[in-house]
């Protein structure tokens, strides 16, 4: 999937599958989204289109997409303006392909390059690992969703109940401790998307990630992908130890303010929200 970039019409086969894999989480942000523009032409025609969400002032860009027979037309600026417009949002945040007229229209919207992320795949293993981590499997509750809270709120520095909801129903969720303290939380494998993961201290990301990949043995899958910020190092040296590749694609994480914790995070798979 090309995501908040510009799409040729001979991809279109791979955005129909993607879109199939992905369709609850497309229902789920334009069901909660804040702002959805499109922009037509003059046979009605979608040829540009922008999304964004707010989550407890937060202003992320989740898609944009300008078709090639209209760029540098104003078009894409213009949708930007309304879904993504300048002033609003504490925080603001776009996760970006690396399509640099796009980036150039981002920059000019109050965010600036905080990282980037690597998407890595391999085949789960189920690994030896020691750990003084307590690792539970826990049923959705509001419970659960507040323990989830309490760490994003430190990692993220935002609540976004709204989201973590939709991954509750959808994936296996693990929490961590040690000596009973909450340390770490996961959303393992369903099949189609792992993580997002979080840790207080870094040096736990591995464990996590263990986790996940047993997550995804659990469900029989013999691929794993991840999306990993660079800025987690942890996270990064444990994949490629355990013989996961770095895919040719990546991407750039851009935000207002530095306050995203990304050396302590798993992101989403695939990436439209943190």
């Amino acid at each position: 999937m090309l995501q908040l970039g510009i799409v040729d019409l001979e991809d279109s086969n791979d955005i129909d599958e993607f879109f199939r894999l992905q369709r609850d989480l497309y229902l789920h942000l334009e069901q909660t989204a804040t702002e959805d523009w499109v922009a037509e032409d003059d046979n009605q025609e979608v040829v540009g289109w922008a999304r964004s969400i707010e989550r407890d002032n937060h202003l992320q860009l989740t898609h944009f997409f300008v078709s090639t027979a209209v760029q540098g037309r104003g078009v894409g600026r213009t949708l930007l303006n309304l879904a993504f417009p300048l002033g609003r949002g504490q925080q603001r945040s776009v996760i970006a392909t690396t399509n640099t007229g796009a980036l150039s229209l981002y920059l000019k919207h109050e965010v600036g390059f905080q990282g980037m992320a690597f998407s890595l795949y391999g085949e789960p293993q189920i690994r030896d690992f020691e750990t003084d981590l307590e690792i539970e499997q826990v049923a959705a509750s509001p419970q659960t969703l507040e323990n989830i809270i309490a760490i994003e709120t430190r990692v993220l520095g935002y609540r976004r109940p709204t989201d973590l909801e939709f991954f509750m129903k959808n994936q296996p969720i693990y929490l961590f401790r040690r000596g009973g303290e909450l340390m770490a939380y996961a959303f393992g494998c369903d099949g189609n998307s792992a993580g997002p993961a979080a840790a207080l201290n870094p040096e736990d990301l591995p464990i996590v990630l263990h986790q996940i990949e047993l997550s995804a043995c659990q469900a029989g899958l013999d691929s794993l992908w991840l999306t990993i910020p660079a800025a987690a190092g942890y996270a990064v040296d444990w994949a490629l130890a355990s013989g996961y590749k770095i895919d040719p694609f990546y991407e750039v994480l851009l935000a207002k303010e530095p306050s995203l914790k990304l050396d302590r995070y798993v992101m989403t798979q695939s990436a439209f929200i943190w």
